[in-house]
């Protein structure tokens, strides 16, 4: 059984959580891209923005109102037409948050018969509207991993041979 009480709130606190988490980073640790081609805190947290609607809310609406396929969602295209670097992180957060408002409602709104409905999509298979549901905070905490490690790597540089050799084989 889902419970929508639980899935609204772990995606209502991760606002909060990551503005907690990322208050004590400076500009320049947020902007820092990993590794190249990696997105940097300022990309992932405009991705998780985008996702809400495009990856998570309309699917869902669109499989609980019986399309016939699930509709398809380009993260990359939707994060190019942001611009993120352009954002301070407080204003992504405020943003997020926003949005997260929106979506909560959204959730806490549904229907646990409407789950239930499915849709083909592309050459995966077929999907419940559920699927989706349950994807987000799974991809929402890929995410905070994915800044975790982001992170971590400000302090590599400061460190010996020995410890980050120790720390990242």
């Amino acid at each position: 059984m889902i419970d929508l009480d639980e899935i609204a709130a772990t995606l209502e606190s991760l606002p909060s959580a990551l503005r907690t988490l990322l208050a004590p980073y400076d500009d320049t640790t947020l902007r820092a891209r990993p590794e190249p081609g990696e997105w940097c805190v300022l990309e992932v947290v405009a991705h998780l923005i985008t996702c809400d609607r495009g990856a998570f809310r309309d699917r869902i609406e669109a499989i609980a109102g019986g399309v016939a396929e699930v509709p398809g969602f380009d993260a990359g295209a939707a994060l190019d037409a942001r611009d993120p670097m352009h954002a301070t992180i407080g204003e992504l957060l405020d943003e997020l948050t926003a949005v997260r408002s929106e979506s909560v409602a959204f959730v806490r709104s549904l229907e646990p018969t409407a789950l239930t409905a499915t849709a083909p999509f592309r050459d995966h298979g077929t999907f419940a509207a559920s699927d989706f549901l349950l994807e987000w905070p799974y991809h929402d905490q890929d995410h905070i991993r994915q800044i975790l490690d982001a992170v971590q790597r400000h302090y590599l540089p400061h460190m010996t041979a020995a410890m980050r050799t120790a720390l990242t084989g």
